[in-house]
């Protein structure tokens, strides 16, 4: 039996739980991305570059010929793409805090996200330029090939069109 003296122990608050349960769900997010993103870089040459699908290239990255995703990666800035790639994830850090915050900080986590989307805008950007500067260099037999190539990528992803 306790004696009547003896404190209880202080309950933790719902908010507090809530704030906690978000932190550990974020956190578990950016280490799934990032450990995601280290399995899924296979060797170089891939037919599923993920270092193009993350410029908005998707069925690009499929649709593409070994030599011509290389000369594409050859076009592309590395050093701009790691600072848009560090812009976004110090938006996720912000983004974190302003979940943390008490009481919620809305203001500053729709600043987070939309420094992300800024960035992944300017990556996307980056991608297509090289994907057109790439096109420009092909022949009228080479862009059939390509759109043909494209068509299947899209098949195999999952992008049929549903009304034919």
């Amino acid at each position: 039996m306790s004696e009547q003296g003896e404190p209880k122990a202080p309950r933790t608050g719902r908010g507090v739980r809530i704030a906690l349960a978000l932190s550990l769900a974020l956190n578990l997010l950016i280490l799934g991305l990032v450990g995601g993103a280290l399995l899924s870089f296979g060797p170089p040459g891939d037919r599923d570059d993920p270092r193009l699908r993350t410029l908005g290239l998707g069925p690009f990255a499929l649709a593409l010929e070994r030599e011509d995703r290389d000369a594409m990666r050859g076009r592309l800035d590395g050093e701009a793409l790691r600072a848009d790639r560090r812009v976004i994830g110090a938006s996720l850090a912000e983004l974190r805090g302003a979940l943390l915050a008490e009481p919620f900080d809305r203001d500053a986590a729709e600043a987070a996200l939309a420094r992300a989307r800024g960035a992944s805008e300017a990556l996307q950007a980056h991608g297509h330029g090289a994907l057109l500067d790439q096109i420009e260099t092909m022949s009228a037999a080479e862009r059939a090939v390509l759109a043909d190539r494209l068509e299947r990528a899209l098949r195999r992803m999952g992008g049929r069109d549903r009304d034919r």
